[in-house]
């Protein structure tokens, strides 16, 4: 590598470089995973994998835009301690550890901060953390995306399994892993396990959407004992390609327009401000 070129990731970066990447503006992206149970066909870090993967090869390409950083590769995951190869953090500390990670770069001088969340029950926890570091900061935005909402307008083209058939261990993540990691999968240990219906107000699909109603049961309760929901059998390399491939450019898209969003002044209008108001006598 050129030693003027920015490098991808922060872990291989000296103390000067990792300035001149905040002074850059480069987009930083947090990888948030999980160590769990996916089914007897995939290893337990799958969540962890593919979220680092994405990040490091979306920064790859585009060093200029984004700086990769390293994983916070523990999540919130109660709901599957019933199941061996599983670590859970408890929401709080998770909300509060991701917090503090995304704060230390501000204060180095980063403007924008995403967070890649790999795990279904990251989601809030990370949402909230974003959420957090705007309201702290005057010149600084933070942002949550589900990795694999990055992809759902290509998974209602190539899906073959049902809504609601697409959740954990599924088609969808055993693609990815067929793709980036295929020594960790074992097809002939596969399992399709498509859950009983709750609810009609109740689902989850990665691709298509959850159903109205929030609810995660135990999985222990809920699966017929492989961990999987959703028909692995219907996964190949070449979905996960593709996979990949859309998630990294819809990522890039959205890093552009992260960069380049303008942050306006906070305003008062309540009574103790001086921000005036049109409306303050309607």
């Amino acid at each position: 590598m050129n030693p003027q070129e920015p490098k991808p990731r922060l872990e291989d970066m000296t103390w000067p470089e990792a300035r001149r990447a905040a002074q850059a503006n480069r987009v930083v992206l947090i990888p948030v995973g999980a160590i769990e149970q996916h089914g007897p066909h995939l290893t337990v870090d799958l969540d962890n994998r593919i979220i680092t993967w994405l990040c490091d090869e979306t920064a790859k390409r585009r060093p200029d835009l984004v700086m990769s950083v390293p994983i916070i590769p523990y999540g919130f995951n109660t709901h599957n301690m019933g199941f061996p190869g599983t670590v859970s953090v408890e929401v709080e500390h998770l909300i509060n550890y991701v917090a503090d990670v995304a704060r230390s770069f501000v204060r180095q001088g980063h403007k924008r901060i995403i967070l890649i969340n790999g795990h279904g029950s990251n989601s809030m926890p990370c949402a909230l953390v974003a959420r957090k570091i705007v309201n702290e900061h005057d010149d600084a935005l933070a942002a949550s995306i589900n990795h694999w909402n990055l992809a759902r307008d290509l998974a209602a083209k190539i899906r073959d399994t049902p809504v609601g058939g697409m959740a954990h261990a599924c088609e969808f993540e055993t693609s990815w892993y067929m793709h980036i990691a295929p020594d960790h999968v074992y097809p002939e240990k596969a399992v399709a396990d498509m859950l009983a219906e709750r609810s009609k107000q109740i689902w989850v699909d990665l691709m298509a959407g959850d159903g109205p109603v929030a609810f995660i049961d135990d999985w222990s309760r809920v699966s017929n004992g492989s961990g999987v929901e959703g028909d692995p059998a219907t996964a190949t390399a070449e979905k996960g390609r593709l996979y990949a491939e859309e998630e990294i450019k819809n990522l890039i898209a959205f890093c552009e327009e992260f960069q380049a969003m303008p942050v306006k002044p906070r305003r008062n209008y309540t009574a103790r401000g001086t921000d005036p108001n049109p409306y303050y006598n309607a």
